[in-house]
């Protein structure tokens, strides 16, 4: 059986609006520009680069709303084989345990998969934990943050950094790694890529009836966690351009960093 390589996505607004829906907070996606995750791109050109190299399929899947289709659409201008949205009214308001749930039920669905990517983190919420939250769902062998991933026969060699230490590690498949930012860089798209892609009615919608969850384990009624309360996180920075000959601006520097106790001791 040829591999089949699951890339999980998700469309996040390029700037966070919130509304309120009862006693808690969430991301007003109506009223927000959505794009691909950037850390997803670098799941997506992995997996890709797998397929090249051991043949295969590459699936993205994502659960959203609607609009969340344009970003499965640029999934598969940069290659992707087939792309699934998960999407329903009940899903909405999900937490990343109702989502990793969502999510696993899909990939449930989607059958025979050699190897589940996700990216390391979102723009959007930033925990980390919807990967590794599906790993225990699916039962897989998991490892987050590689940077570097081969396949050989039925195992899969991944490389990460985690606190300034190399590791190398051996996963057997079937199995689900989170990617880390710093991966090969993307190939160029092709103008009759794009084209295709978003031309073509190609991207296959499931609901809650599709799939076979517990409607109290998904959305708002699934979620182990919300927000009560939100701040947009502010910060500005001060500067001071010294123009002078390099010996005298490096002492000028230096003297500012000691007045300021910048260095320490």
């Amino acid at each position: 059986m040829k591999p089949t390589w699951v890339v999980c996505i998700k469309q996040v607004p390029r700037e966070p609006v919130f509304k309120r829906t009862g006693d808690a907070y969430q991301i007003d996606r109506d009223r927000v520009e959505g794009i691909l995750n950037p850390y997803d791109r670098r799941a997506i050109e992995l997996a890709v680069n797998l397929k090249e190299k051991q043949g295969g399929e590459v699936v993205v899947l994502s659960m959203g709303p609607p609009q969340a289709e344009e970003a499965l659409r640029e999934a598969l201008a940069f290659g992707v084989d087939r792309a699934v949205l998960l999407s329903d009214p009940a899903f909405a308001g999900a937490d990343t345990l109702a989502t990793a749930y969502t999510l696993a039920a899909g990939v449930r669905k989607l059958g025979h998969f050699s190897l589940i990517l996700c990216g390391a983190r979102t723009l959007d919420s930033d925990t980390a934990q919807v990967g590794p939250q599906m790993a225990e769902f699916l039962d897989l062998p998991m490892a987050a943050y590689v940077g570097k991933a081969t396949c050989k026969e039925r195992s899969l060699r991944v490389e990460r950094t985690l606190d300034g230490v190399r590791e190398r590690l051996l996963l057997p498949l079937p199995a689900l790694i989170t990617v880390a930012g710093q991966m090969q860089a993307e190939r160029p798209l092709a103008l009759s890529s794009v084209e295709e892609a978003f031309g073509k009615p190609k991207v296959q919608r499931w609901g809650r009836q599709d799939l076979e969850v517990d409607p109290g384990r998904i959305g708002w009624e699934g979620s182990a966690t919300v927000a009560d309360e939100y701040a947009v996180w502010k910060h500005s920075r001060s500067g001071e351009i010294i123009q002078a000959k390099p010996a005298e601006a490096a002492d000028r520097i230096l003297d500012i960093l000691v007045k300021r106790n910048v260095l320490g001791g």
